[in-house]
């Protein structure tokens, strides 16, 4: 039988399930460790199974592109974690959540991401490991912003997209190219002042905010602070109902 080429092989065992990928391990050699490619792409957390396995293989771990961990850990788990981050040298794409998480179970990895999800405190741990992350461009942030230690403002030079509260896009948005920005918050903020926003070294062009953030301000500050916004999209909030709107803009003075 003429041997299918590696690449059309990956492609074929992207559309095969979990459960016959792990079968397919058993094939032969190419097969088991392109299959297990696959296989590790993308771990979830909602099976911790997989920490065990990664902390224990640094060839499996090497092959995460993908990795998101939630919920509660037992503090063995938690070290089996920090084993397997340091595995994941391919890493590109990490979410963390759990209020047991502490930055420091990032010490010693050596992946670069593109995009970074977590409910992490602000810590020297946590920025340190930002500041080890130059190629970092998409950035979650779902924890308001401590000013101890103070940010460095020389970290993330490349960041383009960031959701987070106001008090970290005050940090994150001036000095940098970022052209999308979604701003959360926990509790109604009823003053923001947007001229942070103009302190992008690239000008914005999607922006997605709550109302009351926005209101009453007059249309002529939004134009100054926005002039190349594209894309806007306004939160309501009606007690438990949310009300979204897409809105297409040319803004001009």
């Amino acid at each position: 039988m003429i041997a299918i080429p590696v690449d059309v092989l990956l492609e074929i065992l992207g559309y095969v399930d979990k459960a016959d990928l792990v079968t397919l391990c058993r094939v032969n050699k190419i097969v088991c460790s392109c299959s297990q490619d696959v296989l590790y792409r993308k771990i979830f957390g909602r099976d911790k199974r997989a920490i065990p396995t990664l902390a224990q293989s640094t060839d499996l771990a090497r092959r995460v592109r993908f990795f998101q961990a939630s919920g509660d850990c037992s503090e063995l788990l938690l070290v089996e974690l920090a084993t397997a981050l340091r595995n994941m040298s391919s890493l590109r794409r990490l979410n963390l959540y759990g209020f047991r998480f502490r930055a420091s179970i990032l010490y010693g990895c050596t992946f670069k991401l593109d995009s970074f999800e977590t409910n992490l405190p602000n810590s020297k741990s946590l920025q340190e490991f930002l500041n080890s992350q130059p190629s970092l461009t998409d950035l979650t942030l779902w924890r308001d912003y401590k000013p101890f230690p103070p940010f460095d403002e020389r970290c993330l030079p490349n960041l383009t997209r960031v959701l987070a509260y106001p008090s970290w896009l005050v940090k994150l948005i001036p000095g940098r190219p970022v052209r999308e920005v979604i701003m959360t918050s926990h509790s109604r903020v009823d003053f923001i002042d947007l001229s942070f926003f103009a302190y992008s070294t690239t000008p914005i062009q999607k922006l997605q905010i709550d109302y009351y953030m926005l209101y009453p301000k007059p249309a002529s500050l939004l134009v100054s602070r926005f002039p190349s916004l594209v894309h806007l999209r306004v939160q309501v909030h009606f007690d438990s109902i949310e009300w979204i709107e897409r809105v297409r803009l040319c803004l001009s003075i």
